[in-house]
C-alpha cells in the first residue's frame, strides 16, 4: 500500500486557526526586515534613519510581536510531528522514513527560499531541528517534558548571563557602510549582483547562526509534541482545567516582563549590560510568555460558538501556511523593488503593507480551497513525501 496524505476529515481546526494566527504576527515580524538592512542595523533594529512612529511601533513589536509568533510555529510543528508520525504508525506505512521525505522536502523549500530570495527562511531550520525529534517520539511524556524544560530552562539561563555582561554597543563604521550598500544594492542592482551580494555578506550571518536557532527551538518542539502526545488537540474539552492554568500563568508571567522591556530600553531599569541588548532577553522572556498565552487564549476562545465563528477564517490560511509564508516573502520583495522602498521606507509603511497584504491571503485562501484540496506548494511537498500525485481538485 502506498502512503496517502491526511484528508480533510482527519484535520484539526485549533491547529490551522493556531497556524494562521501565527502567521500573520510572522508577517508583521518580517516585514521590517524586507523593508532595511536588518543584518547590519543597530541592536535597536530602527533604520538608520528613524522617526518618532518607527520608535513607537517598534517598541508595540518588541512588546507583543518579536518572538511571540515564531515560538507558536515551532510548538505547533512539534504537534504535526506526532500527528504525522502516528497517523502513519496507524495505517501501517513507514513513519519513520516518511518524516525523513517530508524534512527533505521542507529542506529544499527553506534552501530555495534562503539562497534565491530571503535571508531570514527558517524552513531549513525546521528541518535540520526536526531530524532531532525522531529520537522522542516513542520516549514517555514525562521523559519528553523533562527534556524540553532542561533545555528550555538552560538556554534562559545563559541569556540570563547576558545581563550581567557589562558593555557597549560594538556597531562599527564598517557595519554601518554594510548597511548603506545593502540599501544601494537591494534597490539598484542586478538579479546577479543582489545574488551574489546576499551570498557573500548575509549568507554567512545566517549559517553561523543555525546551531543556535536549533537550540533555541528544539525545546518548543518538544513542547508541542508532549502537548499533541496528552491529548489536547484531539480532547480539548479533556485538559480545559489545564488549559486555563496555563492561562492565567502565562497572563501572570506577560505582564511584567513586557512591562520590562520599555523600562530597560529607556535606561530606567539599569543593568550591567547595555539597554539594547538587556531589551532583547526580556523580549526572548516575554515571547515564551505570551506564546503559551496566545495559544491558549485561542484554544478557550475556540470553545464557545462566537470564538469558532470569529477564528474560522483564520483556518484556510493556517491549512496553506507553508505557500502563504513564502508567497508573503515574494510579495513583499516585489513590492519593496519596484517601488524602491528599501532602507526608505518607515515602519508604518510596513504595517500598512502586512494589514492589506494578509487580508487578501485570507480572501484567496477561502477560493483556493473551496475548489482544490491543497495549496500549490502543501500539493508538491505531499507529492515529494509520498511519491503520489494527490488529486488537487475536489
Amino acid at each position: 500500500m502506498k502512503a496517502t496524505p491526511v484528508s480533510a476529515g482527519e484535520r484539526i481546526a485549533e491547529l490551522d486557526v493556531l497556524r494562521g494566527f501565527a502567521l500573520f504576527g510572522i508577517f508583521l515580524v518580517n516585514m521590517p526586515t524586507f523593508l532595511m538592512p536588518d543584518l547590519f542595523l543597530p541592536d535597536d533594529r530602527l533604520p538608520l534613519s528613524h522617526s518618532v512612529s518607527d520608535d513607537w511601533i517598534r517598541l508595540l513589536f518588541d512588546m507583543f510581536v518579536q518572538t511571540k509568533f515564531y515560538t507558536i510555529f515551532s510548538f505547533l510543528f512539534g504537534a504535526g510531528f506526532y500527528l504525522f508520525m502516528s497517523r502513519a504508525e496507524q495505517k501501517g506505512y513507514a513513519a519513520k522514513r516518511l518524516y525523513l521525505r517530508r524534512l527533505t522536502g521542507l529542506m529544499l523549500f527553506g534552501l530555495v527560499h534562503l539562497l534565491f530570495f530571503w535571508y531570514g527562511d527558517i524552513l531549513h531550520t525546521y528541518a535540520l531541528a526536526g531530524l532531532c525529534l525522531l529520537w522522542f517520539f516513542n520516549r514517555s511524556e514525562t521523559s519528553i517534558r523533562r527534556a524540553a524544560l532542561i533545555l528550555l530552562i538552560g538556554w534562559n539561563l545563559l541569556m540570563a548571563l547576558t545581563l550581567l555582561i557589562p558593555g557597549e554597543s560594538s556597531y562599527s563604521a564598517e557595519t554601518w557602510q554594510l548597511a548603506q550598500e545593502t540599501i544601494s544594492v537591494y534597490n539598484q542592482a542586478g538579479l546577479a549582483e543582489w545574488l551574489q551580494f546576499r551570498w557573500t555578506h548575509e549568507l554567512p550571518i545566517v549559517l553561523q547562526n543555525d546551531l543556535i536557532n536549533v537550540l533555541s527551538i528544539l525545546p518548543l518542539f518538544l513542547l508541542g509534541l508532549y502537548a499533541a502526545k496528552k491529548g489536547v488537540f484531539h480532547r480539548p474539552e479533556q485538559h480545559m482545567a489545564a488549559i486555563k492554568r496555563v492561562w492565567l500563568l502565562a497572563l501572570a508571567a506577560s505582564v511584567p516582563l513586557v512591562a520590562m522591556i520599555p523600562l530597560v530600553q529607556s535606561g530606567v531599569v539599569d543593568l550591567p549590560a547595555p539597554p539594547d541588548i538587556a531589551g532583547l532577553v526580556f523580549i526572548g522572556w516575554s515571547g515564551l510568555a505570551l506564546c503559551a498565552f496566545y495559544i491558549t487564549s485561542l484554544l478557550l476562545l475556540m470553545r464557545t460558538g462566537r470564538g469558532r465563528k470569529l477564528l474560522a477564517p483564520l483556518a484556510p490560511v493556517g491549512q496553506m501556511a507553508l505557500t502563504n509564508y513564502l508567497a508573503q516573502t515574494v510579495l513583499s520583495l516585489c513590492i519593496v523593488r519596484f517601488f524602491h522602498l528599501y532602507g526608505e521606507a518607515e515602519m508604518w509603511l510596513g504595517l500598512v503593507l502586512c494589514l492589506v497584504i494578509f487580508p487578501l491571503q485570507v480572501a484567496w485562501s477561502h477560493w483556493w480551497l473551496a475548489r482544490y484540496r491543497f495549496g500549490p506548494l502543501e500539493w508538491l511537498w505531499r507529492c515529494l513525501t509520498y511519491g503520489i500525485v494527490p488529486q488537487m481538485k475536489r
